[in-house]
């Protein structure tokens, strides 16, 4: 497939415009005990400040640093280009950590760029209100493991302002295999109606699953 034509599906996937009620309904509420303790010692204020002071995006955008509090597990939590020809929700497991033999990511694999910041690795996506984007969700794991994500804590967005997800906090427990990989192609984007828009962080809090 040559690479123009890659660029355009990519491009049909990371932007939508319009109304997006996926927002409502791309994270649960789980209620009960949501407390983790990395993300407990985020100051997600300080990070959203970090992520303006290193915003590149152009005018009428703003950069939302994107980050996983998974400290907790024996996994790493990562973005990238997903395949072109993949849908939002698209999940998968691999017996691999070799990105190139997974399917769901983009072919050349290319990691999305990052933010510099102390405490957490945050990916920074350029949105403007009533953009979303869409990626490859990589989770690698040394062992055998069940996790769930919980509504992520934004500054100064949240899901019920100014931040749409399709959707990975949801109440379902995911497996990475021993030495292995988990993929979902994600969504996140900001709401079109937001006034004044501004640079935010969003960090996902990453728990042990129970079945």
């Amino acid at each position: 497939m040559e690479r123009s034509l890659d660029l355009e599906r990519r491009r049909l996937l990371q932007t939508t415009a319009g109304a997006l009620a996926v927002g409502a309904a791309g994270c649960a509420d789980l209620g009960g005990d949501d407390s983790h303790p990395q993300l407990e010692e985020l100051d997600v204020a300080a990070l959203q400040e970090t992520v303006a002071e290193q915003s590149e995006a152009s005018d009428g955008a703003v950069t939302l640093g994107v980050g996983f509090a998974d400290d907790n597990l024996p996994i790493t939590s990562e973005l990238y280009e997903p395949n072109p020809e993949a849908d939002i929700s698209d999940t998968e497991q691999y017996d691999t950590q070799e990105l190139d033999d997974v399917d769901l990511v983009a072919d050349p694999v290319e990691e999305l760029p990052t933010i510099d910041a102390d405490e957490i690795t945050l990916y920074a996506l350029e949105l403007a209100p009533g953009e979303t984007r869409t990626m490859a969700l990589v989770v690698r794991s040394d062992e055998d493991v069940g996790f769930d994500a919980h509504q992520p804590e934004g500054e100064p967005y949240d899901l019920d302002d100014g931040l749409v997800l399709n959707c990975y906090c949801i109440d379902e427990v995911w497996n990475a295999p021993a030495e292995g990989t988990w993929v979902r192609v994600i969504e996140v984007g900001l709401e079109e109606d937001i006034e004044d828009p501004e640079s935010a962080a969003m960090v996902y809090g990453v728990f042990e699953g129970e079945e």
